[in-house]
């Protein structure tokens, strides 16, 4: 099909006053209902996302907030990788590798103790789960009867450096229990095959991979020996955040927009995070795997913190606390003990509220998971 070139009106150029009066005339008609307006094209601002671990349940609102529009709604777009760990993932924020991410509160606060510029914009929930698993059967029933017992345990794991505390807040002589260190690929499988007595990790990533494998098993946390944590805490540079305060603003309200559409609807957001990992729903156990993972971290978010204050709202002294415990039982030479107001914000927080009905709802999803830790 040929093209007439002689058909093609000639392009003049309007003049300012000519322009001008167009564009009253399209208000016009605009505000008189006669004519729509042209759609604003906003262009997402791409940021690279680090998760501290393999995409799971526990994450499930990340992905809501990326395939859901509640971040593209305020101009933002999300690569999400996952991660190796709330240390790792510490690291590379610092480093540039990632421009925002989640980090594990004790994993935070230690690493900032170590001088990495790290901030937290946001809390996600008030529960690290950071514990020892058991079988259901076995004859550790309290802490002290993992003395003489081997607990396999992944060094580079955010737990791990609070283990001593574990121990001594529940006074037992560390010295007398076998660490037996391995890959953190290979650790639930280690407490399947008995390789191990008891492994020691977070029970929000270990307990889907065990439960839903049919393997019956349980966790102490470190809270019962009076370590209090928080979870997870959407993490930047402390140079992002005073020089880019709106993305972090942005960034926390569709995250906790995500997190609350995901508490109040649990299934369709399931049904959102396979489509964005199909991986997960072909697998044979993937969806009891993300169920329990949900459930686990729903748990961790309905506190009496963000029911009282909002979604992604911390207290303070609770993080003075995690900060005490890590200075006392886990700090090293030149460690510098972090004041609260250097390792987090409440700056964005509290403004997505669940109402008594819609925390009734999330409590009824949550409360059939507490028989799984203690």
């Amino acid at each position: 099909m040929s093209i007439n070139h002689r058909a093609v009106p000639k392009t003049t150029a309007l003049s300012r006053r000519k322009a001008l009066k167009l564009a009253g005339a399209s208000a016009a008609a605009v505000a008189a209902g006669t004519m729509f307006p042209m759609p604003a094209i906003t262009q997402q601002r791409k940021l690279k996302y680090t998760l501290p671990w393999l995409a799971q349940g526990s994450f499930v609102y990340v992905y809501v907030a990326k395939h859901h529009g509640f971040l593209a709604k305020r101009g933002l777009d999300i690569d999400i990788s996952r991660g190796f760990g709330s240390v790792a993932a510490a690291q590379t924020i610092a480093a540039g590798q990632f421009d925002i991410g989640t980090v594990t509160a004790p994993p935070l606060v230690m690493s900032i103790a170590n001088g990495l510029p790290l901030f937290s914009v946001g809390t996600v929930d008030y529960e690290a789960t950071m514990g020892v698993g058991v079988p259901t059967d076995s004859p550790i029933r309290k802490p002290s009867d993992l003395v003489g017992k081997k607990v396999g345990a992944a060094p580079t794991s955010g737990e791990y450096p609070f283990f001593p505390a574990f121990c001594k807040r529940a006074g037992i002589d560390a010295s007398k229990i076998e660490l037996v260190h391995m890959d953190n690929k290979v650790l639930e499988r280690a407490l399947i095959e008995k390789q191990v007595d008891a492994i020691m990790g977070f029970a929000g990533s270990s307990l889907p991979v065990l439960l839903s494998k049919g393997e019956k098993v349980r966790f102490m946390l470190y809270r019962a020996a009076g370590l209090v944590t928080y979870g997870n805490c959407i993490t930047v540079t402390k140079k992002t955040y005073e020089a880019d305060p709106g993305m972090c603003e942005a960034m926390v309200d569709g995250m906790m927009e995500a997190l609350k559409f995901t508490l109040l609807d649990p299934e369709a957001a399931k049904e959102i995070f396979y489509k964005a990992v199909p991986e997960i729903a072909l697998s044979s156990t993937g969806k009891e795997f993300t169920k329990l993972g949900l459930g686990i971290m729903s748990l961790g978010v309905t506190k009496t913190e963000a029911k009282t204050n909002g979604l992604a709202w911390a207290d303070a002294k609770i993080f003075g606390e995690m900060t005490d415990v890590i200075m006392e039982y886990v700090a090293k030479p030149g460690m510098k003990r972090p004041a609260a107001e250097e390792i987090f914000t409440n700056k964005f927080a509290g403004k997505t509220k669940l109402t008594a009905a819609e925390w009734a709802k999330a409590d009824g999803f949550a409360k059939p998971f507490e028989s799984l830790l203690s």
